[in-house]
């Protein structure tokens, strides 16, 4: 399941209503977002390990959970939840750095786009994504963007695992061909 800004916005609007259903929803949603992005940040900096993922996970859910009445709708949610991974990355990395571990934090920034930059770019990948057939953008987004494996994005959306693999890669041929971006290769 890809999750789409207009998806997390509207879960948003219902929990800050009150409606707990949606409420918990909007944190499962959060915590699988989160987790495949802070999961491939950690690689990036080479200091991923699946505990370090959890407990960043778990910070931005504590962080969304008490902070969300900060959230202002009239920008992208995921822009917003960006932003708090963003910097509870970074404050997990400062704090294993403080504790002995050596990690090239120095280069962090370089690794780490500025939120205003995110914002950008959870608008442009839906626009670009909205360019696919939904029997090729579910597969792509939850394997590209979301950072599930291959085997849960198969089973979740009741596909082989080879099924799902040419679904994406037609999805990278698509985009290719629509943005011009194809160099001949097949």
């Amino acid at each position: 399941m890809s999750v789409s800004e207009i998806h997390l916005k509207d879960l948003m609007t219902r929990s800050m209503a009150g409606d707990e259903a949606a409420y918990r929803l909007l944190l499962e949603d959060i915590a699988r977002l989160v987790r495949g992005h802070v999961g491939r940040l950690l690689s990036r900096a080479r200091a991923a390990n699946t505990a370090d993922v959890e407990d960043i996970v778990q910070d931005v859910l504590i962080a969304v959970h008490t902070r969300r009445h900060t959230y202002d709708p009239g920008y992208p949610v995921g822009a917003w939840i960006h932003a708090i991974s963003r910097h509870k990355v970074i404050d997990h990395l400062r704090a294993r750095t403080r504790a002995g571990t050596s990690l090239p934090i120095d280069d962090l920034e370089d690794l780490l786009p500025a939120p205003e930059e995110a914002a950008d770019a959870v608008w442009d990948v839906a626009r670009v994504l909205e360019r696919l057939p939904p029997a090729l953008r579910r597969p792509f987004a939850a394997v590209k963007l979301e950072g599930r494996s291959i085997a849960e994005a198969a089973r979740t959306a009741g596909m082989s695992e080879t099924a799902l693999k040419v679904a994406i890669h037609r999805g990278m041929k698509r985009l290719s061909l629509i943005f011009g971006t194809d160099r001949g290769r097949a």
